[in-house]
Protein backbone atom coordinates (compact mmCIF):
# COMPACT_ATOMS: atom_id res chain seq x y z
CA UNK A 1 0.00 0.00 0.00
CA UNK A 2 1.81 3.25 -0.56
CA UNK A 3 2.37 5.86 2.12
CA UNK A 4 0.11 8.77 3.01
CA UNK A 5 1.08 11.88 3.72
CA UNK A 6 -1.14 14.20 5.79
CA UNK A 7 -0.53 17.68 4.83
CA UNK A 8 -2.26 20.04 8.16
CA UNK A 9 -3.45 23.99 7.08
CA UNK A 10 -4.16 22.54 3.38
CA UNK A 11 -6.37 24.93 2.25
CA UNK A 12 -3.60 27.76 3.69
CA UNK A 13 -1.39 29.61 0.97
CA UNK A 14 1.54 27.12 1.34
CA UNK A 15 -0.54 24.10 2.61
CA UNK A 16 -2.32 23.99 -0.61
CA UNK A 17 0.15 24.53 -2.95
CA UNK A 18 1.94 21.38 -0.89
CA UNK A 19 -1.02 19.58 -1.74
CA UNK A 20 -1.35 20.90 -5.34
CA UNK A 21 2.62 19.08 -5.86
CA UNK A 22 1.93 16.29 -3.76
CA UNK A 23 -0.46 14.85 -5.78
CA UNK A 24 0.90 16.05 -9.24
CA UNK A 25 3.69 13.53 -8.18
CA UNK A 26 1.02 11.04 -7.46
CA UNK A 27 1.48 10.88 -4.03
CA UNK A 28 -1.27 9.94 -1.49
CA UNK A 29 -2.44 12.77 0.46
CA UNK A 30 -4.87 13.35 3.27
CA UNK A 31 -5.93 17.31 3.23
CA UNK A 32 -6.19 18.28 7.11
CA UNK A 33 -8.46 21.68 7.16
CA UNK A 34 -10.61 22.68 9.86
CA UNK A 35 -13.07 24.02 6.62
CA UNK A 36 -13.78 20.50 4.48
CA UNK A 37 -15.95 21.70 2.65
CA UNK A 38 -13.50 24.74 1.18
CA UNK A 39 -10.86 22.28 0.77
CA UNK A 40 -13.25 20.02 -1.27
CA UNK A 41 -13.77 22.76 -3.54
CA UNK A 42 -10.21 23.89 -3.30
CA UNK A 43 -8.94 20.34 -5.11
CA UNK A 44 -11.99 19.32 -6.89
CA UNK A 45 -12.67 16.38 -4.86
CA UNK A 46 -8.96 15.53 -6.21
CA UNK A 47 -7.67 14.32 -2.80
CA UNK A 48 -8.42 12.75 0.45
CA UNK A 49 -10.11 15.72 2.76
CA UNK A 50 -10.22 15.55 6.26
CA UNK A 51 -11.75 17.76 9.19
CA UNK A 52 -9.24 18.49 11.57
CA UNK A 53 -8.77 20.78 14.48
CA UNK A 54 -5.85 20.95 16.69
CA UNK A 55 -7.59 22.32 19.56
CA UNK A 56 -10.02 19.02 18.83
CA UNK A 57 -8.53 16.20 20.33
CA UNK A 58 -11.52 14.06 18.89
CA UNK A 59 -10.57 14.88 15.52
CA UNK A 60 -6.92 13.22 15.39
CA UNK A 61 -7.36 9.70 15.17
CA UNK A 62 -9.67 9.84 11.66
CA UNK A 63 -6.96 12.40 10.92
CA UNK A 64 -3.98 10.55 11.85
CA UNK A 65 -4.43 7.01 11.22
CA UNK A 66 -2.16 5.12 8.15
CA UNK A 67 -0.50 8.50 8.20
CA UNK A 68 3.37 7.90 7.14
CA UNK A 69 4.33 11.14 6.52
CA UNK A 70 3.37 14.17 7.99
CA UNK A 71 3.59 17.88 7.34
CA UNK A 72 3.23 20.14 10.26
CA UNK A 73 2.00 23.94 10.19
CA UNK A 74 1.86 25.40 13.46
CA UNK A 75 -1.46 27.74 13.95
CA UNK A 76 0.30 31.14 12.86
CA UNK A 77 1.33 33.54 15.76
CA UNK A 78 0.18 31.62 17.98
CA UNK A 79 2.20 31.63 21.45
CA UNK A 80 0.61 28.51 22.58
CA UNK A 81 1.90 26.67 19.58
CA UNK A 82 3.86 24.14 21.86
CA UNK A 83 1.21 23.22 24.14
CA UNK A 84 -1.12 22.03 21.58
CA UNK A 85 1.33 20.99 18.69
CA UNK A 86 3.31 18.57 20.88
CA UNK A 87 0.73 16.62 22.31
CA UNK A 88 -0.56 16.28 18.70
CA UNK A 89 2.96 15.40 17.03
CA UNK A 90 3.47 12.07 19.94
CA UNK A 91 -0.23 11.30 19.17
CA UNK A 92 0.91 11.22 15.14
CA UNK A 93 3.90 9.22 15.71
CA UNK A 94 2.09 6.69 18.05
CA UNK A 95 -0.01 5.80 15.32
CA UNK A 96 2.70 5.08 12.98
CA UNK A 97 4.03 8.42 11.32
CA UNK A 98 7.86 8.22 10.55
CA UNK A 99 8.57 11.59 9.16
CA UNK A 100 7.58 14.76 10.07
CA UNK A 101 8.37 18.07 8.06
CA UNK A 102 7.85 21.08 10.39
CA UNK A 103 7.10 24.93 9.28
CA UNK A 104 8.95 27.08 11.54
CA UNK A 105 10.30 30.23 11.09
CA UNK A 106 13.89 32.35 10.07
CA UNK A 107 15.86 33.56 13.57
CA UNK A 108 13.59 31.48 15.57
CA UNK A 109 16.69 30.33 17.36
CA UNK A 110 17.07 33.64 18.67
CA UNK A 111 14.15 33.48 21.15
CA UNK A 112 15.07 29.80 22.83
CA UNK A 113 11.66 30.25 24.73
CA UNK A 114 9.25 30.99 21.95
CA UNK A 115 6.99 27.81 21.40
CA UNK A 116 8.45 27.23 17.87
CA UNK A 117 11.56 26.82 18.80
CA UNK A 118 10.26 24.48 21.74
CA UNK A 119 8.41 22.51 19.48
CA UNK A 120 11.69 22.20 17.17
CA UNK A 121 13.40 20.89 19.96
CA UNK A 122 10.63 18.25 21.08
CA UNK A 123 10.40 17.14 17.52
CA UNK A 124 14.18 16.66 17.15
CA UNK A 125 14.09 14.16 20.12
CA UNK A 126 11.67 12.06 18.83
CA UNK A 127 13.43 9.07 17.35
CA UNK A 128 11.22 9.42 13.61
CA UNK A 129 13.15 11.47 10.56
CA UNK A 130 12.65 15.26 10.84
CA UNK A 131 13.23 18.13 8.72
CA UNK A 132 12.51 21.83 9.85
CA UNK A 133 11.88 24.36 7.55
CA UNK A 134 13.08 27.63 8.49
CA UNK A 135 11.55 30.36 6.03
CA UNK A 136 11.84 33.96 6.42
CA UNK A 137 8.08 36.35 4.90
CA UNK A 138 6.46 35.21 2.41
CA UNK A 139 6.33 37.41 -0.60
CA UNK A 140 2.29 36.54 -0.72
CA UNK A 141 1.76 38.37 2.02
CA UNK A 142 2.29 41.22 0.34
CA UNK A 143 -0.51 40.34 -2.29
CA UNK A 144 -2.85 38.65 0.56
CA UNK A 145 -4.20 39.60 3.98
CA UNK A 146 -3.96 42.90 5.92
CA UNK A 147 -0.77 44.28 4.19
CA UNK A 148 -2.27 43.85 0.54
CA UNK A 149 -6.24 45.29 1.97
CA UNK A 150 -3.96 48.11 3.36
CA UNK A 151 -2.24 48.67 -0.15
CA UNK A 152 -5.19 47.95 -2.26
CA UNK A 153 -7.51 50.03 -0.35
CA UNK A 154 -5.22 53.00 1.57
CA UNK A 155 -2.36 52.67 -0.53
CA UNK A 156 0.03 52.05 2.58
CA UNK A 157 1.87 49.72 4.27
CA UNK A 158 1.75 49.67 7.61
CA UNK A 159 3.75 48.15 10.09
CA UNK A 160 6.26 47.72 12.91
CA UNK A 161 9.53 47.39 10.85
CA UNK A 162 11.38 50.28 11.28
CA UNK A 163 14.26 50.38 8.68
CA UNK A 164 14.54 46.77 8.84
CA UNK A 165 14.90 44.77 5.73
CA UNK A 166 13.31 41.40 4.56
CA UNK A 167 15.07 38.38 2.44
CA UNK A 168 11.17 37.67 1.14
CA UNK A 169 10.67 33.97 0.03
CA UNK A 170 8.39 32.99 -2.45
CA UNK A 171 5.96 30.30 -0.87
CA UNK A 172 6.07 28.49 -3.91
CA UNK A 173 9.93 27.73 -3.34
CA UNK A 174 8.70 26.43 0.30
CA UNK A 175 6.45 24.70 -0.78
CA UNK A 176 9.01 22.71 -3.23
CA UNK A 177 11.83 22.17 -0.54
CA UNK A 178 8.50 20.98 1.66
CA UNK A 179 7.72 18.50 -0.82
CA UNK A 180 11.66 17.23 -1.50
CA UNK A 181 11.77 16.71 2.53
CA UNK A 182 8.49 14.72 2.38
CA UNK A 183 9.09 12.20 -0.65
CA UNK A 184 13.32 11.81 -0.57
CA UNK A 185 16.09 11.30 2.51
CA UNK A 186 17.87 14.16 1.50
CA UNK A 187 16.67 16.84 3.86
CA UNK A 188 15.84 14.17 6.99
CA UNK A 189 17.61 15.72 9.79
CA UNK A 190 18.01 19.09 8.61
CA UNK A 191 17.02 22.79 9.35
CA UNK A 192 17.11 24.48 6.70
CA UNK A 193 16.66 28.64 6.39
CA UNK A 194 14.77 29.63 3.44
CA UNK A 195 14.86 32.99 1.74
CA UNK A 196 15.21 34.76 -1.23
CA UNK A 197 18.08 36.19 -3.25
CA UNK A 198 17.66 40.03 -2.00
CA UNK A 199 16.73 41.97 0.64
CA UNK A 200 14.45 44.79 0.81
CA UNK A 201 13.29 47.36 3.24
CA UNK A 202 9.56 48.27 3.57
CA UNK A 203 10.03 52.03 1.76
CA UNK A 204 11.75 49.91 -1.08
CA UNK A 205 8.78 47.79 -1.24
CA UNK A 206 6.32 50.57 -1.03
CA UNK A 207 8.22 51.69 -3.98
CA UNK A 208 8.34 48.66 -6.21
CA UNK A 209 4.75 47.91 -5.80
CA UNK A 210 3.35 51.25 -6.38
CA UNK A 211 6.04 51.19 -9.83
CA UNK A 212 4.26 48.34 -10.70
CA UNK A 213 0.74 48.41 -10.05
CA UNK A 214 0.87 52.33 -11.14
CA UNK A 215 -0.60 53.97 -8.03
CA UNK A 216 0.61 56.26 -5.39
CA UNK A 217 1.91 53.21 -2.34
CA UNK A 218 4.12 54.55 0.58
CA UNK A 219 5.43 52.66 3.94
CA UNK A 220 4.46 54.35 7.53
CA UNK A 221 6.09 52.46 9.70
CA UNK A 222 3.90 51.93 13.20
CA UNK A 223 4.54 51.81 16.41
CA UNK A 224 3.88 49.04 18.63
CA UNK A 225 0.08 50.50 19.84
CA UNK A 226 -0.89 51.53 16.15
CA UNK A 227 0.91 47.60 15.17
CA UNK A 228 -1.81 46.05 18.20
CA UNK A 229 -4.30 48.11 16.44
CA UNK A 230 -3.84 47.07 12.66
CA UNK A 231 -3.63 43.06 13.85
CA UNK A 232 -6.49 43.63 16.17
CA UNK A 233 -8.20 44.75 12.64
CA UNK A 234 -6.82 42.05 11.26
CA UNK A 235 -9.37 39.80 13.98
CA UNK A 236 -6.00 38.37 15.40
CA UNK A 237 -6.13 37.88 19.29
CA UNK A 238 -3.99 40.33 21.59
CA UNK A 239 -1.88 37.29 22.41
CA UNK A 240 -1.47 36.51 18.80
CA UNK A 241 -0.64 40.36 18.17
CA UNK A 242 2.11 40.76 20.55
CA UNK A 243 3.63 37.33 18.22
CA UNK A 244 3.18 39.44 15.28
CA UNK A 245 4.21 42.67 17.25
CA UNK A 246 7.82 40.44 18.17
CA UNK A 247 8.22 39.38 14.55
CA UNK A 248 8.38 42.54 13.32
CA UNK A 249 10.61 43.87 16.04
CA UNK A 250 12.99 41.10 15.09
CA UNK A 251 12.43 42.88 11.26
CA UNK A 252 13.82 46.07 12.89
CA UNK A 253 16.63 44.41 14.52
CA UNK A 254 18.02 43.14 11.33
CA UNK A 255 17.36 39.58 12.17
CA UNK A 256 15.15 39.03 8.81
CA UNK A 257 17.80 40.79 6.09
CA UNK A 258 20.00 37.64 5.72
CA UNK A 259 20.31 35.86 3.01
CA UNK A 260 20.83 32.16 2.85
CA UNK A 261 21.55 29.50 -0.35
CA UNK A 262 19.65 27.07 1.65
CA UNK A 263 17.15 27.25 -1.53
CA UNK A 264 19.33 27.12 -4.96
CA UNK A 265 21.35 24.41 -3.19
CA UNK A 266 18.58 22.30 -2.16
CA UNK A 267 16.52 23.20 -5.19
CA UNK A 268 19.09 23.36 -7.41
CA UNK A 269 18.20 26.69 -9.41
CA UNK A 270 18.29 30.46 -8.37
CA UNK A 271 15.35 31.19 -5.42
CA UNK A 272 12.27 33.13 -7.12
CA UNK A 273 13.10 36.62 -7.16
CA UNK A 274 10.76 39.48 -5.14
CA UNK A 275 11.32 42.01 -7.88
CA UNK A 276 9.62 39.05 -10.67
CA UNK A 277 7.01 38.56 -7.88
CA UNK A 278 5.85 42.13 -7.35
CA UNK A 279 5.99 42.38 -11.68
CA UNK A 280 3.64 39.56 -11.67
CA UNK A 281 0.97 40.53 -9.13
CA UNK A 282 0.63 43.99 -9.84
CA UNK A 283 -2.47 43.87 -10.93
CA UNK A 284 -3.17 42.48 -7.11
CA UNK A 285 -2.65 45.73 -5.68
CA UNK A 286 -4.82 48.09 -7.55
Amino acid sequence: MPERILVTGATGKLGSEIVRMLHAKGETIRAATRFPTRAETLFGGAVEVVEMDYQATETWDNAVQWVDRLFLMPPPFDPHAFDTLAPFLDWAVASGTHKVVLLSAMAIDREPGLALIRLERHLQELDIAATVLRPNLYMQNLSSGFIHDSIRDHGIIEVGAGDGRVSFVDATDVAEVAVLALTTRSLDADTVTLTGPDSFGFADVARRISEAAGKPVRYSPATNQRMREVLRAAHMTDAAADVGIGLFAAIERGEREPVHSDVPDILGRPARTFIDFVAANAAIWR
